[in-house]
């Protein structure tokens, strides 16, 4: 098969935790790019979170944030896709949520979707209020649903070691809404459960662009390392993941090495050795 496209996740999988992405990983991206390889980024980072790590002549096509919510042309940073959840609908995960008397955060509308709203129940998870303390600035404390207001790209909620076991509750109750599980890039254990509008994932919104473009998701190749990655992953005529992925995943797709061991560019040499170009 000949790639016309390139997937990559970013965190744990281009750009390692703490540290900058590699001149080999970045010399690939160029390469790609030099050989007609259309590439894409699929984070779910916020898009001013993105854009802190991601210099303006970062070699990409497309950045897909926000796990699919949005989507940015990268040579003129136009906004080409933005998905927001209605404000009734945010009411109403916002009160489910609440009545289960757990901790989220509510992210606004893009492109301002790193301010958010949130809550303060006991117990707090540790790793959501890092995640509070961190984006302090941004953020606007609630104390009734009714102080909630407008549209929303998503809600956050972090589960610790012992409300894990609430996961797949939480998700057929939401079930009207897209939920997406993704590990802590923080701490790497506790469980992130996402909730968008309907369909929206980092694999629908891949699709849709390289649709647009020309290109059939059998014609590209994607690599990832974590469960949100997934749903870009299973569309993909071949699908990696790094070494630092978690079993199940490693598992079930082809492995490269950790994303401290240049796994990017040990994918990008067998999805797209240099004689395989037309």
């Amino acid at each position: 098969m000949r790639v016309r496209a390139v997937v990559t996740d970013l965190d744990g999988t281009l750009l390692p935790s703490g540290g900058t992405i590699s001149a080999r990983s970045l010399a690939a991206l160029r390469r790609l790019g030099a050989e007609g390889c259309l590439r894409v980024i699929a984070t779910g980072r916020n898009l001013y979170s993105a854009l802190q790590v991601l210099p303006d002549d970062f070699p990409i096509d497309y950045l897909v944030f926000s796990s699919g919510a949005g989507v940015m042309r990268w040579r003129d940073r136009r906004l080409l896709c933005t998905i927001h959840l209605e404000e009734d609908s945010v009411r109403e995960i916002a009160r489910f949520l609440w009545d289960a008397n757990l901790n989220f955060t509510v992210q606004r509308e893009m492109p301002d979707n790193h301010l958010f709203y949130y809550t303060s129940f006991y117990p707090e998870p540790e790793d959501f209020l890092r995640r509070v303390r961190f984006y302090s600035p941004f953020g606007t404390f609630v104390g009734t649903v009714d102080a909630i207001r407008g549209k929303a790209t998503q809600f956050l909620v972090i589960l610790d070691a012992v409300q894990l076991r609430l996961f797949e509750s939480l998700r057929r109750e939401l079930a009207a809404y897209s939920v997406v599980r993704s590990t802590s890039p923080v701490d790497g254990r506790a469980l992130w459960l996402e909730v968008f509008a309907k369909g929206v994932n980092k694999g629908s919104t891949c699709r849709r662009l390289l649709e647009g473009v020309g290109i059939d998701m059998g014609d590209c190749a994607g690599l990832g390392n974590d469960y949100n990655d997934t749903d870009f992953l299973e569309l993909c005529g071949e699908a990696f993941v790094v070494a630092n992925a978690p079993s199940p995943l490693k598992a079930r797709y082809r492995m490269v090495a950790g994303v401290c061991e240049d796994g990017f560019v040990e994918f990008v040499e067998k999805v797209c050795p240099v004689d395989s170009f037309i």
